[in-house]
């Protein structure tokens, strides 16, 4: 009798063990989906390799559709809105965040491996995702960035959009005539209108979680850049020649971190690389990404 009440007694251990591991990892489940939102997503083309592009801060899917549709002539072009931007969900704002997100969306569309570009702040998730995740990458393409911890302030947009007053807003123009007032750059202005949105109600207001986003900017980002710190695969960066990152100067520093990479300088190009200088950036990464499936 004494054995069989052992037996039970052991049972329940085991048993009570196995609970512990099924809960634990049911919480993981619960917290990782918390964390890793589904992010809403354009795709464009159907053949050839896919290419996952990451757009940079304020930006959204909508600002890579021009570019997007001329490479999906050649490749599968997947746009998410990255989180607290576009149509995507909001939440805590780190490029850990990002770089989470980018691997979560992979698993939800089901690609083992992509090549993955990223604009400024996107360029910094795609680098920390290659950090962690080079088995998902066949190549990497950074936009305007180098692999640094923190991104310039940006205060002054960010105190343009918050000058807006959006009751006053009737349509689209009277928000840029507000802009106008703080921003002299047509070409910024409209791409900051992106996130204006016009609600059901009649009102408008800003798409991107404009509080969250502007702390992300005064602290650090959660790129935290080690020297063993090492994507070995095949890597563009691409510079805007009147851009004010001016990451050619910062090629030792990305030569570390990035051994098989190449520095394309578009001259005529600012920041926003893709749409200043679009048939040069397409022919670019078509180039780069062609080549490297040739090898």
């Amino acid at each position: 009798m004494v054995y069989i009440f052992k037996q039970i007694y052991c049972q329940i251990l085991v048993d009570c063990k196995n609970c512990q591991q099924v809960i634990q990892t049911f919480l993981t489940y619960v917290f990782l989906k918390k964390c890793l939102m589904k992010l809403n997503i354009k795709k464009y083309g159907t053949d050839g390799p896919a290419v996952l592009v990451l757009h940079g801060l304020l930006g959204s899917s909508q600002n890579w559709h021009s570019a997007a549709t001329k490479l999906s002539k050649n490749f599968q072009i997947l746009v998410p809105d990255q989180r607290n931007h576009g149509d995507s969900p909001h939440g805590t704002h780190t490029i850990q965040r990002l770089s989470e997100d980018a691997l979560n969306l992979l698993d939800q569309q089901n690609i083992d491996k992509t090549f993955l570009i990223g604009h400024s702040m996107g360029g910094l998730a795609a680098m920390s995702f290659s950090f962690k995740n080079p088995q998902r990458l066949k190549g990497l393409i950074v936009v305007d960035i180098a692999p640094v911890s923190k991104m310039d302030r940006m205060d002054w947009i960010f105190e343009a959009l918050a000058a807006v007053d959006l009751s006053a807003v009737k349509q689209r123009q009277h928000a840029e005539e507000q802009l106008a007032i703080n921003i002299s750059s047509p070409l910024v202005r409209q791409f900051l209108l992106q996130n204006l949105k016009r609600q059901e109600d009649g009102t408008y207001a800003w798409r991107c979680n404009l509080p969250e986003l502007h702390i992300f900017i005064q602290k650090d980002t959660g790129f935290e850049l080690k020297e063993s710190d090492q994507y070995e695969g095949p890597t563009l960066f691409i510079g805007g020649g009147r851009s004010e990152h001016r990451i050619a100067e910062k090629e030792e520093l990305i030569a570390r971190h990035f051994p098989d990479y190449q520095l394309t300088m578009i001259p005529n190009a600012g920041h926003w690389v893709h749409f200043e200088a679009m048939e040069e950036f397409i022919t670019t990464v078509t180039d780069f990404i062609s080549g490297k499936l040739r090898e």
